[in-house]
């Protein structure tokens, strides 16, 4: 590994284990048994650390999503996309854990988060409209129904990590919020949806 990447993976351990207030450029740079100096020589600040990892993420969970099947069971697809996209999160959980806060440090930040926001909510009405489509999910009952099931599930995928440092942090931590998260869309799917529900269920055990 190179030293701007063995910097990024040891602030990443820290971060995770001890929280981004608590953690300083000194401690990285112990950890890593090189001095301040030379950490500095590649990121001046505690925020450039903090934003390459947040683009690291970004970049790690696009690729791994890239990587899904596209042409699978809608129902598949949502389960298997969301436990990947909490999978990483979890790895990068420090973000997470601390998301306003890091958000409102760095308008270069705050400014990507929200497009992403936005194109990802955009993703999510196309894939709630082509459920609807295939009758899986029931059609509204009243305006903007499915938007505001969407805006109730991101706050959900935005918050399950703090919820989760009350319990412990192990893997099945996150396979038990998949689960919760998941769950979230049970009472609008049809008949049909629910038997696909059920297999997709049965797949994942």
């Amino acid at each position: 590994m190179k030293t701007k990447e063995k910097i990024l993976a040891t602030a990443l351990e820290l971060f995770n284990k001890n929280g981004l207030k608590e953690v300083t450029l000194r401690q990285i740079a112990k950890a890593m048994n090189i001095s301040q100096g030379n950490l500095n020589y590649h990121y001046k600040v505690k925020s450039d650390i903090v934003s390459a990892l947040y683009f690291q993420l970004v970049e790690r969970m696009n690729i791994e999503i890239g990587q899904l099947v596209q042409s699978q069971p809608i129902m598949s697809f949502l389960s298997e996309s969301s436990l990947i996209s909490m999978r990483v999160l979890y790895d990068y959980r420090f973000i997470t854990k601390d998301l306003y806060a890091v958000l409102d440090s760095d308008d270069e930040l705050k400014q990507h988060y929200v497009g992403l926001q936005q194109t990802r909510k955009q993703q999510f009405l196309a894939l709630f409209t082509n459920m609807i489509t295939e009758g899986l999910l029931r059609p509204e009952e009243f305006t903007n129904e499915y938007e505001r099931l969407y805006e109730r599930m991101n706050i959900l995928g935005d918050n399950w990590i703090n919820a989760a440092a009350l319990l412990n942090n192990t893997e099945s931590v996150v396979d038990h919020y998949h689960a919760l998260l998941f769950e979230v869309i049970y009472p609008y799917l049809t008949e049909k949806g629910k038997e696909a529900f059920f297999k997709t269920q049965k797949l994942n055990d």
